[in-house]
């Protein structure tokens, strides 16, 4: 009778290495993808109207969930500026608050014409994400990294 016999090393290493992958993974992921927004709010706040900084301020990112990243305009009016709104007059005596621009405008006699939007964060996102595969491909490398045990 022929016998044979395999010996495989190295099988502990492996099986560390697939429990530790996924945790890493998901771990350098979150963190390039809260750099990514980071990059994004940058940009947005950037190209945002400089009227009254209003609206730049209001942008912020948050982690929502464990892994689920938002950027949010809280300006009322960032969602018209962004999207579009249908050209308009404004009279003066309806501008209210203690925002910069009712501080400016405010008290005047007379009417404002708005009729240009100025989107900001959608051309934020088209600027940015051209590195968004970039950055998953190095957080996948640095994942498979840290599950090996090289760093």
């Amino acid at each position: 009778m022929i016998q044979t016999t395999i010996q495989i090393q190295g099988l502990n290493q492996l099986n560390g290495f697939l429990t530790r992958l996924p945790t890493k993974l998901v771990d350098e992921i979150s963190k390039e993808s809260e750099q990514f927004m980071k990059d994004v709010r940058k940009s947005a706040k950037l190209r945002a109207p400089r009227d009254t900084r209003e609206l730049a301020n209001s942008i912020v990112i948050y982690n929502q969930g464990k892994n689920n990243w938002v950027l949010e305009v809280q300006s009322p009016y960032g969602k018209y500026q962004e999207e579009g709104f249908t050209p308009h007059w404004i009279h003066t005596d309806m501008i209210t608050g203690s925002n910069k621009f009712s501080q400016i405008y405010g008290g005047k006699s007379g009417f404002i014409f708005v009729s240009k939007s100025t989107p900001f964060v959608k051309p934020a996102f088209e600027h940015n994400i051209s590195k968004l595969s970039q950055r998953i491909s190095k957080s996948t490398k640095d994942a498979i990294n840290k599950s090996r045990g090289n760093r």
